[in-house]
This record gives structure tokens, C-alpha cells and sequence, in this order.
């Protein structure tokens, strides 16, 4: 049954004019690079993939997981219980032969396919675009495939963390509105409210931008721009994957302690 739940949500996400409208905004980064790229003065794969690991780096961070792209995630996974809980199709769920940890996980996994297609796509681009760009062939899209795979995942695991939470919100509140609302003032409050008190140290550290440049500099060994990005990218790592599983555990439990009346 979880396959079903599963493969129906992705239908319905896929045919949304939401995700459409969000597919065209995290676009526009790529359509930027298009007119605004640097002059081309040397050719080849290994040109390429330190061009690659620069640019896509840099348009993570001040885009694509900035304010933005946090916003993009928090409307999509904010949708996917609230909105079965406020038009009361929740009970159909229910009755259903499906566990509710299986209805969890279907519907986190379903949206994670969704971001993984916004954000996926604009990376798939720009990576075929440089690779021609820089007429380093079929050698150069495997040369820079491991590290378009590495972006999308660390972009997954990041913004999943926030998807997750999301979710849990939105089982407490009931309305994809008050969930999506609650969800971004809670990473605004955390990201740039709570680390201007004065007792904390390394302020930036906060900030979602700050923690996927920590993670980027683990497999970006080229790019040494990211030098600056102080901080074990494995404990981030770990905690971005605890935060995930936590969400998920207490949206499962919140399911459990709510009564859906007929």
C-alpha cells in the first residue's frame, strides 16, 4: 500500500501548477549563468568539473538553499498531511489496510521526489550546459556527474531536514497555511533572530546557507572558496539525517495521539 500512497502522491505533485511555478523559479539561477558565465579560456573536462564544483557551489548557497529555496521546500511538504487533515480525506487514509507509519513515509518520501525534481533539474541543466560549454564531451559529464549527484544529495538532506519539520508542524496545526506560516517563522526565528543574542558563538553557523558550505567543501575539493566554511562537515551531516528522523518519528506519533471523527 505504501507504494501506491506513494506513486499517487507523486502524480498529483507532478501535475500540480505549483511545483511547475516552482521548477521555473529555481530555473532562474541556470538562465542567469547562461548570459553572465565567465569567458571561456580553457577547454577540457578538468576545466570543467573545477568550474562546475565553483559555480554550482556558489549558486547553492546564495540561492537555491537561501531564504528561497527554503520557502519552495516548506510549501511542498507543509501541503501533504495538512491538507488531508483540513478537508478531512485523512479518514479515508485511515480506514484504509495502511499503517500510519506508512502513510508518514509515503507522503515525506513523495515530496522529498518533488524538491529532488525542482532542485534536480536546474543542476541537470546547468551541469549539460558547461559540459558544452566547455566541449569537454562525454568525458566531461562523467567527470562532473559524481559531483552533481553529491549537490543534489547534501541540497536532499539539508532541505529534507526542513521538510521534515514541516510535516510535524502541519499534523499539529491542520492548515498547509498555519503549517507553512509556523514552519518559516520558526527557520527565520533560528537562522537569523536567535543568533544575534550574545551568547552565542559563530553566529552563522545557524544558517542553512552557512551548514550545506560546510558540507560542500567534504566533496569539493577543487573549489577552495569553501575553505571558508569552518566546521565538520560528518557532524553535520549527522545531525541534518537526526533532525529527519526525529520529524519523523513525532509527525508519526502526532498522528497517533489525534482522533479523526466521522
Amino acid at each position: 500500500m505504501i507504494s501506491v500512497l506513494y506513486q499517487n502522491e507523486v502524480y498529483r505533485l507532478l501535475k500540480s501548477r505549483r511545483l511547475k511555478v516552482m521548477l521555473a523559479l529555481m530555473l532562474l539561477p541556470v538562465i542567469v549563468y547562461f548570459f553572465t558565465h565567465e569567458e571561456i579560456t580553457e577547454y577540457g573536462a578538468k576545466a570543467l568539473e573545477i568550474s562546475f564544483q565553483i559555480n554550482i557551489s556558489q549558486f547553492l548557497i546564495n540561492f537555491w538553499a537561501s531564504v528561497i529555496g527554503q520557502l519552495v521546500v516548506i510549501i511542498i511538504m507543509s501541503d501533504l498531511l495538512a491538507s488531508e487533515i483540513d478537508r478531512g480525506t485523512i479518514r479515508i487514509l485511515l480506514v484504509k489496510p495502511i499503517k500510519k507509519s506508512e502513510i508518514v513515509l509515503g507522503k515525506f518520501f513523495s515530496g522529498i521526489t518533488a524538491v529532488a525534481l525542482i532542485f534536480g533539474i536546474p543542476y541537470l541543466v546547468m551541469q549539460i550546459y558547461m559540459v558544452l560549454l566547455y566541449k569537454a564531451g562525454f568525458e566531461g559529464f562523467t567527470a562532473t556527474f559524481d559531483d552533481f549527484l553529491f549537490v543534489l544529495v547534501i541540497t536532499i538532506l539539508v532541505l529534507g531536514s526542513l521538510g521534515g519539520v514541516s510535516m510535524l508542524l502541519s499534523v499539529i496545526l491542520s492548515r498547509p497555511l498555519y503549517a507553512s506560516l509556523a514552519s518559516f517563522g520558526l527557520v527565520f526565528t533560528a537562522q537569523f533572530i536567535l543568533p544575534q543574542l550574545p551568547f552565542f558563538d559563530n553566529p552563522e553557523r545557524f544558517n542553512l546557507s552557512y551548514q550545506i558550505g560546510v558540507l560542500l567543501k567534504k566533496g569539493f575539493t577543487l573549489n577552495t572558496g569553501l575553505d571558508a566554511y569552518k566546521g565538520d562537515p560528518n557532524m553535520s551531516g549527522m545531525f541534518f539525517l537526526g533532525v529527519i528522523l526525529l520529524s519523523l518519528i513525532f509527525t508519526l506519533l502526532g498522528l497517533y495521539r489525534r482522533e479523526y471523527e466521522g
